[in-house]
């Protein structure tokens, strides 16, 4: 259970880390790329 927490954080920390970074350098390509890992994440397949 505290490991599926803990999973649970790092996607949140992951997803927040790469939304920052899009927002640092703004170009097509990052925001195509974090819109991928989300919909995969979402999914549950990272």
């Amino acid at each position: 259970m505290v490991k599926k927490l803990f999973k649970k954080q790092m996607k949140l920390f992951i997803i927040n880390a790469l939304e920052w970074l899009v927002l640092q350098t703004d170009n097509d390509i990052d925001d195509l790329l974090l819109g991928k890992v989300k919909s995969a994440m979402k999914l549950g397949v990272v």
